[in-house]
């Protein structure tokens, strides 16, 4: 809502610079008007008690005149008027200056303020027949141009303020409704973009740059859905590449691994056929052929799951149990490299939520990569548990608790150029044909949708370590 409030204090204060500069020009032209009518008023009377004046002194003498004039100004009501000679002193001396009197000489009407005394005295001059100059001084009070000033000041006053008051009103209406509203919308819209929901369009009905924007928005979240769905699909077309990738590398010595219990099994089946054994006999030879049968098929069911494309789908996971089951299907990898596979002790307590499917790949590329990299008598280590440090700043978070995975061989170990360049796709530092370096871009990718990370330790010659770093139980 700031911009909101912006565009409502500036309106507001334009309103009130535009009423204050309108009212101080009608207060200022409402005082003119009123001061030019108290002039013309006294002018006029000025003019017409000059006129009876200079008629009554050539008729009936200066007296007549000075008591016509008293009389006369004694009905004017408002206005004061009396005779005054321009270089008399005391009695008919003019409250004005000789100098202010000056124009008289010239002008027949000369206006005199006196802001002391609060009067406004007008001069009219007289002819007479006296070698003298004269005239009639009218004195009005201001009190009443000062009555209607105030009246007129307050007024103002009030409009202005009534003008700013229903502006501020129109502007917090209009602010709130065509700007507040619609933005606030489109900030929570934008907030929900960068969490990743792009679903829920923005209907704004205003035609206007915001209804424009909103209508950008949905546009920019149906191409980011499209690109999306594009991505994941892509995504999980490499990651299944990778998991038939594996599968041929388990099919190869699950087709070793099912030699044994298919010479059992055919072994004792003949002897059942051709009779070479009777009675109890029969029952157990009977037993180790069911066995032997059950055994392959759980490895094949084992090698099927994991080749088999499936729905990501968060569960709680037991990490050593999953990181156990990784190792018999890697087994005959080991056994045929001769490598000694360490798997993790279990543990109930070492739990997180995560994709039994897309784990067990992770677990089985790093497995894997870590077998072929270990010579004949060496040993690869799974192990599990839990740490306490801060995630990488490109993580992101606050959860300072994580389950690990370690795959720790004995290796040659990698140098610093390659352990910058083992998640890049198609990357690969082994033979042609042994490998497509999809197995850890896509691990990468898989930890990364978990909101967890993979660490790699490694020196040349010592061997490698890569820790999974994933959430602990719900919490992530």
């Amino acid at each position: 809502m700031w911009l909101t409030g912006k565009f409502i204090a500036a309106l507001v204060i334009g309103v009130a610079l535009v009423a204050l500069v309108q009212g101080y020009l009608d207060y200022q032209r409402e005082r003119e008007v009123f001061d030019r009518q108290l002039r013309g008023e006294a002018a006029a009377l000025g003019r017409a008690l000059g006129r009876g004046v200079a008629d009554v002194w050539q008729r009936d003498g200066e007296a007549a005149a000075r008591q016509f004039l008293e009389v006369a100004a004694t009905k004017s009501g408002r206005l004061q008027a009396r005779w005054v000679w321009l270089d008399a002193k005391g009695h008919d001396e003019p409250r004005a200056t000789r100098r202010e009197l000056e124009p008289m000489k010239e002008d027949q009407i000369v206006v005199v303020r006196d802001d002391t005394r609060r009067l406004l005295y007008t001069y009219i001059r007289v002819e007479v027949p006296e070698p003298r100059l004269g005239g009639v001084e009218i004195a009005q009070t201001l009190e009443q141009l000062d009555a209607y000033v105030s009246a007129s000041l307050r007024t103002q006053v009030l409009g202005s303020a009534s003008a700013v008051a229903i502006a501020a009103l129109l502007a917090l209406a209009l602010g709130v409704v065509f700007i507040g509203r619609p933005i606030s919308r489109l900030a929570a819209k934008a907030r929900r973009v960068g969490t990743g929901d792009l679903t829920g369009p923005l209907h704004l009905r205003q035609r206007d740059e915001l209804g424009e924007l909103a209508a950008e928005i949905n546009l920019m979240c149906e191409r980011l859905a499209a690109e999306r769905a594009a991505r994941e699909q892509a995504t999980e077309q490499l990651r299944h590449a990778d998991r038939l990738t594996t599968v041929g590398k388990l099919a190869s010595g699950l087709a070793h691994e099912l030699g044994t219990p298919l010479n059992v099994v055919r072994g004792r089946a003949k002897l059942i056929v051709d009779r070479e054994v009777e009675g109890a006999e029969v029952e157990s030879s009977a037993r180790i052929v069911v066995e032997q049968a059950e055994r392959m098929t759980a490895l094949i069911r084992e090698l099927l799951d994991f080749a088999r494309p499936r729905t990501p789908k968060k569960s709680p996971v037991n990490v050593p149990n999953l990181a156990r089951r990784v190792c018999e299907l890697v087994a005959t990898i080991a056994r045929k490299g001769n490598v000694i596979l360490t798997p993790p002790a279990p543990d109930e307590a070492l739990r997180t939520e995560a994709d039994d499917g897309q784990l067990s790949q992770v677990v089985t590329n790093l497995v894997v990569n870590a077998i072929q990299a270990t010579p004949a008598g060496g040993v690869v280590t799974i192990s599990s548990r839990v740490v306490d440090q801060p995630a990488p700043p490109y993580v992101g978070g606050t959860g300072q608790s994580w389950l690990t995975i370690e795959v720790r061989d004995t290796g040659s170990g990698m140098d610093e150029a390659t352990r910058g360049r083992v998640f890049e796709p198609f990357y690969t530092t082994k033979d042609v044909g042994d490998g497509t370096g999809l197995g850890l871009s896509v691990s990468w990718g898989i930890i990364r949708e978990h909101d967890g990370w993979i660490d790699i330790a490694s020196t040349p010659g010592q061997g490698s370590t890569f820790t999974v770093y994933l959430p602990r139980g719900g919490n992530a």
